[in-house]
């Protein structure tokens, strides 16, 4: 029990220093820009991947027709 709430003390403590901090408000603004950005170039290459692919198999497709 002692135990509990010294660990909800201390998480509680932590986190708000954090909040507080302006380096680790920076640090968690540059982090988040950098998955945004990797997150934004995997959906764009994704997207023209699904497209290559669809306009490949509609090819296909055709090609099969006319044999």
């Amino acid at each position: 029990m002692f135990q509990k709430l010294v660990n909800y003390w201390m998480s509680t403590f932590i986190t708000e220093r954090l909040l507080a901090s302006p380096l680790f408000n920076r640090m968690a603004a540059k982090t988040h820009q950098h998955v945004s950005t990797i997150t934004n170039k995997g959906t764009k290459t994704g997207s023209e991947f699904i497209k290559a692919f669809k306009e490949n198999l509609e090819k296909e497709a055709q090609n099969n027709v006319r044999k």
